[in-house]
């Protein structure tokens, strides 16, 4: 879940996410999400003036706080592999973290656009790995990587993580540790030297 600003907000945004992943967001109200975080509608307002304000810190606040923390590992000086480790081990902790966040997010990326205010999952998407490429790219740029083609290799990356979280949620493994990212990064990272 994005980070909170306050308990009640945390509040807010837990007890939406438990009512939005069983109920869906058509099937709940403002005023269960009042309920189970016991506080005012009024107290909702102020924070987030809606439901759907409540509905956008969940998901565009996560897409957001995922990509500054990715912002700040991709600045940190050092290879194209260390910083692609980097991403991938911080992919985990944040997919392992919140996992009811990631089925809720993950849900409405495939459920039908009239199931949740419209959100554009392709930009952020594009953004986050836009971000990534581009270090990629500095590693070929650099002679740490032999050129190839980055739409095929982010693909072959962003797969294997996404993979990895898939196969996490559904079955219960892979762990997503520390270890199983680097050993992702250093197999894909075999072929691209």
């Amino acid at each position: 879940m994005p980070a909170a600003t306050t308990p009640t907000t945390g509040r807010i945004l837990l007890s939406a996410l438990k009512l939005f992943s069983s109920k869906g967001y058509e099937g709940t109200s403002v005023r269960e999400i009042c309920e189970a975080a016991e506080i005012t509608k009024p107290t909702l307002y102020h924070f987030y003036g809606s439901k759907e304000g409540v509905y956008r810190a969940l998901v565009e606040g996560t897409f957001e706080e995922f990509r500054v923390g990715l912002t700040r590992l991709l600045e940190t000086p050092g290879t194209a592999e260390d910083r692609l480790r980097q991403v991938a081990r911080s992919y985990f902790e944040y997919a392992g973290s919140r996992r009811e966040l990631m089925r809720f997010v993950l849900s409405l990326v495939h459920n039908a656009s009239t199931s949740a205010p419209p959100t554009d999952f392709v930009r952020l998407y594009e953004e986050i790995v836009a971000q990534i490429a581009r270090s990629l790219e500095a590693g070929v740029a650099s002679g740490e990587l032999a050129p190839g083609p980055t739409e095929t290799r982010m693909l072959v990356f962003m797969g294997a993580l996404g993979e990895s979280l898939c196969g996490c949620l559904i079955a219960g493994r892979p762990d997503l540790t520390p270890a199983l990212a680097d050993s992702i990064v250093d197999n894909i990272i075999r072929g691209w030297r």
